[in-house]
């Protein structure tokens, strides 16, 4: 499926051939870059997926796994209403196992002030068609058998699901490449050519690729790909901490927020558990840069954000010195392989919180932890766009934490959008000038 060229710190450029020409040169094989090669493969447009490290191996395959379209800005509903009827189909179409489970997406409202933010919810999702409802007390409790915390209803849309992480964004790959695109792990972008305002050439750590297409879902590191265009996107990362649980008792396939956890179990019993709604913010020298985008943001929201000044301030400050992995491999590059660490405290009391709101789940363990690199932008919705300068460029990044769900929509509008010229449908506020244009409303939620 893949060719690799990574042996080391550095690509080996003699590993393999790197093809002279691409129809299209996608950076970054998350699942945005993986369902687009497979949707223009399908259409008949052979792609060429680089990536710096390797198929999926980062925040793609870190995710909770919720699928929803509950709760969604205005601006994303579209996007959710279209990838949820993807998923449906997915499994048949891929021809592999997800993990789909549509058991609907639940938010527990534990006071009144809970209660009235998520019926104002209702109307986006009323306007759209989309099933959402809200539920008294005893219909929560018929949703989860055993949840025993305090709770006044909540918040349910039955066609909500959920999927595994870890299969979605290989499976894509796998059909992509059987119908022709070409996956190269291990050699990451250096640089975009462009002349007389079109893109004409990747530049990669293996050489160069022409092309007029270029589409940049390369994740948290996407505003650098950006920069090295004179664009300016005032992206950052923040890191969640996800675990999962040995197996216990069944509450069914609805995928939860409640009691302070957000939860679903899988067809084996055990849990995906995570923080129902905080993450972790690594402080480094980096978040002085577009600082001026997200006080307004943090002010609103700073209950969600767990500030940390750590290792990583330090390891930030030495990538940026000589002989540093940053400057050995380029700006672009970066950093190949970003390992961030778990919160160890916080999935521990999250475990806790689990078992004192079921307690029928009182003897499941923590079997395994992990964090992700989440990339967001201060209005809390995504940049999906082919802005006209330069063209050939098309753009699908800071989906703050909505990217997994979201993925096979964005990787078909974008491979429709490219075949065709137009859209597919109205992106108009997910727009990358958006921000240089100063059209930037606050956060409708957050993850």
């Amino acid at each position: 499926m893949s060719v690799v060229a990574k042996t080391g710190t550095q690509p080996e450029s003699n590993a393999f051939t790197l093809p002279k020409r691409a129809d299209v040169v996608i950076v970054g094989a998350g699942i945005m870059g993986c369902a687009a090669a497979y949707y223009l493969a399908k259409q008949g447009v052979k792609a060429v997926v680089l990536d710096k490290s390797r198929i999926a191996g980062q925040q793609s395959t870190r995710a909770w796994g919720f699928v929803r379209q509950q709760g969604r800005d205005p601006s994303e509903m579209p996007l959710a209403i279209a990838s949820n009827r993807l998923w449906l189909g997915l499994q048949e179409e891929l021809q592999a196992d997800l993990g789909w489970r549509q058991g609907g997406c639940l938010y527990i409202g534990h006071n009144a002030a809970q209660m009235a933010r998520y019926e104002s919810y209702l109307e986006t999702s009323r306007q759209h068609g989309v099933d959402t409802r809200l539920l008294s007390a005893d219909e929560v409790r018929a949703q989860v058998p055993g949840f025993e915390a305090p709770q006044i209803g909540g918040l349910f849309t039955p066609s909500d699901g959920q999927a595994e992480p870890r299969l979605v964004a290989p499976a894509f790959a796998r059909r992509a490449a059987e119908l022709g695109a070409r996956f190269i792990e291990g050699c990451g972008l250096t640089g975009i050519d462009v002349a007389g305002g079109k893109v004409i050439a990747a530049r990669t750590e293996c050489g160069e690729i022409r092309t007029d297409h270029i589409i940049c879902s390369a994740g948290a590191a996407s505003w650098r790909v950006l920069r090295s265009l004179g664009i300016a996107l005032p992206q950052h990362q923040v890191r969640g901490t996800v675990a999962r649980t040995s197996s216990g008792p069944s509450v069914g396939a609805v995928a939860a927020i409640g009691g302070g956890i957000g939860w679903r179990q899988r067809s084996d019993g055990s849990f995906n558990l995570a923080n129902d709604a905080r993450v972790d913010v690594d402080v480094t020298l980096g978040h002085l840069r577009a600082l001026e985008w997200y006080m307004g943001p943090l002010l609103q929201h700073f209950r969600s954000f767990n500030f940390k000044l750590n290792g990583t301030f330090l390891d930030d400050v030495r990538q940026r010195l000589p002989r540093s992995e940053t400057r050995v491999n380029g700006r672009l590059v970066g950093v190949r392989d970003p390992l961030l660490a778990a919160n160890d405290a916080d999935i521990n009391a999250c475990l806790a919180r689990l078992k004192r709101a079921m307690p029928s789940q009182r003897n499941v363990q923590i079997v395994e932890r992990w964090a992700g690199g989440i990339d967001v932008l201060p209005d809390g919705i995504p940049v999906l766009d082919a802005p006209t300068t330069p063209s050939g460029l098309m753009v699908a990044t800071g989906f703050c934490g909505h990217g997994f769900a979201l993925g096979p929509i964005v990787g078909k509008t974008l491979a429709d959008w490219l075949i065709t010229g137009q859209p597919p449908m109205n992106l108009h506020d997910l727009r990358l000038s958006r921000y240089a244009e100063g059209d930037v409303k606050p956060p409708h939620s957050l993850f």
